[in-house]
């Protein structure tokens, strides 16, 4: 506190000497002579500051150019994409939806920053433009072949497109080692911008240019020559590399940075396995069919629907690609921020220091500048107030004692009991703040005074903020015990429960594993028993081939023996036939008896007596003819009975000998089924010995999972009684932070 200097009387003023005059430096005020030099000491932080924030804000730009290439990767893939699509086709097939996007990509590209504010881009760009307006006017005109058109397209690919992604990165210098969140982009700068954009239009190319030869093949009906065949799997030979070098380059960026695995690997997967299927049809319809009615326009119709897959793999690695330097961008806007803050507060600070500096010095001296001028006029009892211990300090302290020793001694004693009361008064009003503090109210402090007790004072306040700073640290820490006992007592109570389980699933486990050795067990036994029976199957089977053998050898000798009884019969038949002459030449020889006796009675009738006994005679050999003839009949209608009866003996003769001979065969077949038979059980029994010996490994093999069982549920007991110890210690540390918090709750900390 500045004292107020009363005006001296002009009759006891002393004579003041004349100032010298000095140079510019020392005619300067004190504060402005303090201000200039802590400004000059100032300018290499100055220039330090300025410097780190050119740096930061290159930094800052960097990152934007960085996040301006990215981002014109996705209108960039998406033309490569659309122009693939209609690669191949003849300019007619051309769906006009492909030619409005790729006009679109072209108007995106145009208007990306990426190319407005890069001289190179935009002559890069102009060179696309003109290229794929002529793409564009070939496909509207109808004017050009498939092939033609696909040649235009396949300049644009390589010459202008393909190029920019690989331009435009080194342009933003997206090869630098940067950090893109959790990984480098080193690996996804390299897939964006030289691999994907060059390797899957290459394998496009490769299809396309087969399917050039595929159309030559199936001008000449559907065959292709020697050295066709040689172009083609020359071409998805290249192809294929080219998969592989992707799928190579993709590996080795899943094992340096897993963190995108699980975002990127599927898209991979799913894109290289339909290249490599296309190229697989390729290869079977062309190379591996004699003859393929496949056509050019049929494969693109299949293959072209895989262009979403390539382009979804390599729009999530580019959108990978964005996301790592848009978080690169904002980590340097935020540098950038966050030195400008720190900059206007620096300077902020060091203005209130340097004021504060120079007032510290400034009022002083200026305190006893008219101290000493009022001391000159005589007025001894001025004083200049002591806040500071430096040469200036100790200045007003000498100046004070000086003056003091100017005034009276009654002045003296009175300046000693007002300043002894001040003292007692400041030690009641320090002891009433030290009893609140001791009653644990730490938020009181004592007034610090220029008096001897303002040093005690200060460092009890000094001493009571950093208690309170304690305690309040210790009371976080016991709240964060608790809490974190409390969620340990929760968590061990979890994992004392699975552990419980685990144990009662391993018993469980391994009284299904018993019961599967023994269901196994009894497999054994029963592949056993069916290897013993399919042995007796070929026991009996090949008993049945020897009965078939002898079978075949009777039913041999039943052929014979009816082959001999029908030539027996044949000849019976003949025999009857020859008897059928005897009779019909007997019945002859009775008529023409009959008919000589008839003309005997007829002349024993003219002769009169002398006739009489030869018409008796003539008579008898008439009926005896008669008698003859009707004997004759009957034998003769029992012979075409016997003959009638023979020809049926005879076809049902025939007809078994034909069904022995079909027995025969059939018998003959039966024995080379029983000898098949006979190989297939035997087949059968190895299986079944083979089967008997797995199964008998098999029971050795969960015999061995059922011990490891055993131990998994021993492991979990023991793990059990172990959470249980984690269980007490955590109920334990509870109990502590209770007891602490509850220590610490009589405690009045500052807010």
């Amino acid at each position: 506190m500045t004292s107020t200097v009363p005006v001296p009387n002009s009759a006891t003023q002393a004579p003041v000497p004349a100032r010298k005059k000095g140079n510019f430096f020392a005619n300067l005020p004190v504060r402005h002579k303090i201000a200039a030099a802590l400004g000059y000491m100032t300018l290499p932080f100055l220039g330090l500051g300025i410097t780190q924030t050119m740096g930061y804000y290159q930094t800052y730009q960097q990152s934007q150019e960085r996040l301006d290439i990215a981002s014109l990767y996705m209108p960039m893939q998406d033309l490569q994409k659309n122009l693939r699509y209609i690669r191949g086709s003849a300019p007619k097939e051309i769906d006009g939806r492909y030619v409005t996007a790729i006009q679109d990509n072209m108007n995106a590209l145009s208007t990306s920053p990426a190319v407005e504010n890069n001289a190179e881009l935009q002559e890069m760009f102009a060179g696309l433009k003109e290229k794929v307006d002529v793409v564009l006017a070939t496909s509207r005109n109808n004017a050009a072949t498939a092939t033609e058109l696909s040649e235009q397209i396949n300049a644009v690919l390589e010459q202008e497109l393909g190029p920019m992604f690989s331009r435009a990165a080194a342009t933003g210098n997206l090869f630098a080692t940067t950090s893109g969140g959790e990984h480098s982009t080193s690996d996804l700068t390299l897939l964006s911008s030289q691999i994907l954009p060059v390797a899957l239009p290459e394998s496009g190319q490769y299809i396309v240019q087969s399917l050039q030869v595929l159309d030559q093949v199936q001008a000449k009906g559907g065959v292709a020559s020697e050295a066709q065949r040689v172009k083609i799997a020359s071409l998805l030979e290249r192809g294929e590399a080219s998969i592989k070098d992707i799928s190579a380059r993709a590996d080795t960026m899943f094992e340096e940075f897993p963190e995108v695995k699980a975002t990127l690997k599927p898209s991979y997967d799913k894109m290289l396995t339909e290249l490599n299927n296309s190229y697989q049809l390729v290869r079977t319809e062309v190379l591996q069919k004699p003859r393929t009615n496949l056509t050019s326009a049929q494969v693109l119709k299949r293959l072209n629907p895989i262009l979403e897959s390539q382009y979804g793999a390599f729009s999530l690695t580019t959108q990978q690609l964005r996301d790592a330097y848009s978080k690169e961008h904002e980590t340097a806007r935020r540098n950038l921020l966050n030195l400008l803050l720190g900059l206007v507060l620096a300077a902020i600070t060091l203005f209130v220091l340097v004021r504060l500096l120079v007032n510290a010095i400034n009022r002083p001296l200026q305190q006893l500048t008219q101290a000493a001028s009022a001391l000159s006029r005589g007025q001894f009892g001025v004083r200049v107030p002591v806040n500071t211990s430096d040469e200036l300090g100790t200045l007003a302290t000498t100046f004070n004692v000086a003056a003091a020793q100017l005034e009276a001694n009654e002045r003296r004693v009175e300046a000693e009991r007002v300043e002894q009361e001040r003292l007692q008064n400041n030690i009641g009003q320090f002891l009433d703040v030290t009893m609140d503090i001791a009653e644990g109210d730490l938020t009181k402090r004592g007034t610090v005074t220029e008096d001897v007790l303002g040093n005690v004072v200060d460092s009890i306040n000094l001493m009571t903020e950093e208690l309170g700073y304690v305690l309040g640290n210790v009371q976080k820490a016991s709240s964060s015990v608790t809490s974190g006992s409390q969620a340990m007592l929760a968590t061990t109570s979890q994992i004392q429960e699975g552990t419980a389980m685990t144990a009662a699933e391993a018993q469980r486990v391994a009284e299904q594993v018993q019961e599967l050795t023994n269901s196994v067990r009894q497999m054994a036994e029963q592949a056993q028993a069916s290897a013993d029976a399919a042995r007796q199957a070929l026991l009996a089977s090949q008993q049945g081939q020897e009965a078939v053998t002898g079978t075949l050898d009777g039913m041999q000798n039943i052929r014979r023996e009816v082959q001999g009884v029908a030539k027996s019969i044949k000849g019976l038949g003949d025999r009857s036939l020859e008897i059928q002459e005897i009779v019909d030449t007997i019945s002859g020889i009775a008529r023409q008896t009959n008919l000589l006796a008839l003309n005997a009675t007829i002349e024993a009738a003219g002769a009169g007596e002398a006739g009489g006994r030869f018409s008796i005679v003539a008579d008898e050999v008439r009926k005896l003819a008669d008698n003859s003839a009707a004997a004759t009949g009957r034998i003769a209608a029992l012979i075409q009975n016997i003959q009638a009866e023979i020809q049926d003996v005879v076809v049902n003769v025939e007809e078994s000998t034909r069904e022995v001979e079909q027995g025969y065969r059939v018998a003959g077949s039966a024995g080379e089924r029983l000898r098949q038979i006979g190989e297939l059980t035997q087949q059968s029994a190895q299986l079944a010995e083979n089967i008997s010996s797995a199964t008998q490994q098999q029971v050795q093999g969960i015999q061995q999972m059922g011990d490891a069982v055993q131990q998994i549920a021993q492991i979990a007991q023991r793990s059990e009684a172990s959470v249980e110890q984690g269980r007490a210690a955590a109920d334990q540390l509870q109990r502590l932070a209770d007891q602490l918090n509850a220590s610490l709750a009589r405690f009045r900390l500052p807010s």
